[in-house]
């Protein structure tokens, strides 16, 4: 077994703490890691800065939908091949959703624990569409899941249309351009990081 195993949710403590980082968005296989950092940052605060704590303890960002399915019906993921592309085009992205699994009640209701492939629909159309999966299942009734598809299709693709159009613009530009945006990101993260590394030698008495 890696040794990263035991050390990545440290690693990741120190990705959220260097930046003092307060929220972070994560799913639920990730609230015990960051329930390291939280630990971390009370800890050393209660230490070595008892009268103004250093570390925000970081409250985690969930969505209301904490697994998004693939058209598959398992968990998507890139690495299962049943995820949906940024850089899919709006036929790709009508043949994805088309093949997804629904069941066999032609009456299109939200029950994400009876349903979960026809909730998993709704709650991606509603997303893109702007509403709740609740109101998209009464606006779809009694039409099927070939009309919920359908509606969710429209709604996916219309709703990553400009972040498609942005995708195509930064890959036209070329690696050079991305490379650049990397270097001044590692750049900035590094100005935070050594400030912070600084304050925390000072704070530990380390400064020799």
């Amino acid at each position: 077994m890696s040794g990263l195993m035991f050390t990545y949710p440290v690693h990741q403590a120190a990705d959220i703490l260097f930046c003092h980082a307060n929220l972070v968005p994560v799913g639920q296989d990730q609230l015990p890691h960051l329930e390291i950092s939280r630990t971390i940052a009370r800890r050393f605060s209660n230490r070595y800065s008892a009268d103004r704590p250093y570390f925000p303890e970081p409250d985690a960002l969930i969505v209301p939908a904490p697994t998004i399915l693939g058209n598959d019906g398992a968990k998507m993921s890139k690495s299962a091949g049943n995820a949906l592309e940024i850089r899919a085009s709006d036929d790709e992205t009508a043949r994805f959703i088309k093949r997804a699994k629904t069941d066999s009640e032609r009456h299109i209701t939200y029950e994400p624990d009876r349903r979960p492939e026809i909730a998993n629909l709704l709650t991606i159309g509603a997303h893109f569409a702007r509403t709740t999966p609740e109101a998209l299942a009464d606006d779809v009734g009694s039409a099927g899941a070939g009309r919920l598809k359908q509606v969710v299709t429209e709604a996916v693709v219309e709703g990553m249309r400009p972040m498609r159009a942005r995708r195509v613009e930064v890959a036209e530009r070329g690696p050079r351009y991305l490379r650049d945006l990397l270097v001044r990101g590692n750049q900035r993260a590094n100005e935070v990081a050594d400030r912070t590394l600084d304050d925390v030698l000072g704070l530990m008495q380390m400064r020799y």
